[in-house]
């Protein structure tokens, strides 16, 4: 990788003037890109050539990550990133390439550059030119259409459903050929099979009339393909031997927007509340990220959380329908009972160095917090960060280096979904389809984390 840098995306070199590469050393390029195998380092290449000021880099590593894409999500967001780029021919190019590979990521993007086909099909419309041919194409070719007509349909489904056709993997991806994931499941972590699943609430849920409840999905049935999830969320004990140690000070596999200089020691270490076997708790989103990337593993979406958590029916507990406060650490047991939401912050404002005396309890503590799947923990005790942006509902990507805190720390872009509530957590936030959110570098003693392989 570091020679690669020097010679093609150093940062010296952009700020000259030089003749565009040549067809030597474009092939030399993707060569050298075919033979890069780390996942964290296909990212880290992407994130260096997606704002690199020169068209013919950007294409030419595009044009080298193209068989990364069925396997590399950053390899799918970097060609995302493209469809908005300044040059037509990338554009045109990135087009062409999320529609051979029918990559559903790249379909929200390309409806905005042309709109649906209703729109041209139903109304005239004043085709440019290249453009609106090339994206067009794309989209037949990533919905499996034949021609406009036949887009349309699929387009109407994919608005009542939330759903692409088999194939295109909207919004969701994997880093590993998942006929190929570790058989046996690895020591700690549970195979969640290849299934439709219940996501989302309906009417009939239980939802406190308090809470703002308008970013929730309406219930509806998704896929996900195999993947593997940590049966219990990292603990305190297991983080901190990597924090304490030397791959945390390396900063060799953190994510390439992480803050210089970071030092990943756990914020709360101090506290002895939080044991040894609790979750690990006091650590931010790039924390998680770091640690989990020197495992092979990422934090999982919140579709993969979910269903995780709710099994194949979509059941409101981990353990079914009904809630069973015994079952888990929250609010309820962690205070007195309170009647409304100004109660519970009031308690809650009460919380200092000595109360409550118990926080977090060690994982495992309570049997019956287990899914059908056998995943553990996944609701109470601490919340769980996940790879979801808030309100875009796609893989974060975080983009703060350089930019003062106070621009970016209300951006969207920064907002991260957490799951499953906390110790300070009311019952309407325990639930399995509560959608939590915090910023992405607040490290708090109510948020841990747990790995994927998918």
């Amino acid at each position: 990788m570091d020679g690669l840098v020097d010679r093609f995306l150093a940062h010296e070199p952009w700020q000259k003037s030089r003749d565009p590469l040549t067809e030597a050393e474009r092939a030399e390029l993707r060569e050298t890109i075919a033979g890069l195998r780390h996942p964290r380092v296909v990212e880290e290449l992407c994130a260096l050539a997606a704002t690199h000021p020169r068209a013919d880099v950007r294409l030419s590593v595009l044009e080298g990550v193209e068989p990364f894409l069925a396997t590399h999500p950053a390899a799918r967001e970097f060609l995302v990133w493209l469809l908005g780029d300044d040059e037509d021919f990338i554009v045109f190019s990135a087009a062409r390439i999320a529609g051979r590979h029918r990559v559903g990521e790249a379909y929200e993007e390309l409806v905005h550059i042309t709109g649906p086909a209703e729109a041209g099909l139903l109304r005239s419309t004043k085709p440019v030119g290249i453009g609106a041919a090339v994206v067009a194409k794309a989209m037949d070719r990533i919905l499996g259409a034949e021609d406009r007509a036949a887009r349309l349909g699929l387009e109407r489904e994919h608005a009542r459903t939330g759903q692409l056709p088999p194939g295109t993997a909207l919004d969701e991806h994997w880093d590993y050929d998942p006929h190929h994931l570790p058989r046996p499941a690895p020591d700690g972590m549970v195979l969640i099979p290849a299934s439709d699943f219940v996501v989302g609430i309906g009417m009939d849920d239980v939802v406190h009339p308090l809470y703002d409840v308008d970013d929730a999905v309406p219930r509806q049935t998704r896929h996900l393909p195999d993947f593997l999830i940590d049966r219990y969320p990292v603990t305190n004990r297991q983080y901190d031997q990597w924090a304490q140690g030397p791959l945390a000070a390396e900063h060799a596999l953190c994510h390439p927007d992480e803050p210089e200089g970071k030092d990943h020691r756990r914020g709360i270490a101090g506290d002895t509340r939080f044991g040894p076997d609790h979750p690990a708790t006091g650590v931010d989103w790039f924390d998680a990220y770091a640690y989990l990337a020197h495992l092979g593993k990422r934090l999982p979406t919140e579709l993969e959380w979910e269903k995780a958590a709710r099994g194949d029916s979509g059941a409101r507990y981990p353990w079914g329908d009904d809630f069973d406060p015994d079952a888990l650490r929250w609010f309820g047991a962690s205070y007195a009972a309170v009647q409304n939401l100004e109660q519970w912050r009031d308690a809650l404002s009460t919380f200092d160095e000595k109360s409550p005396e118990v926080t977090t309890v060690p994982v495992g503590s309570h049997p019956k917090n287990v899914s059908g799947y056998g995943v553990a923990d996944l609701v109470g005790n601490c919340w769980e960060w996940t790879d979801t942006n808030f309100f875009t509902r796609d893989r974060m990507k975080p983009m703060i280096s350089g930019r003062p805190r106070t621009e970016w720390a209300t951006a969207e872009e920064t907002s991260v979904v957490i799951r499953g509530g906390a110790w300070t957590s009311m019952r309407e936030q325990v639930t399995t389809y509560f959608r939590g959110k915090d910023l992405f570098t607040d490290r708090h003693n109510e948020i841990g984390f747990r790995g994927v392989i998918r």
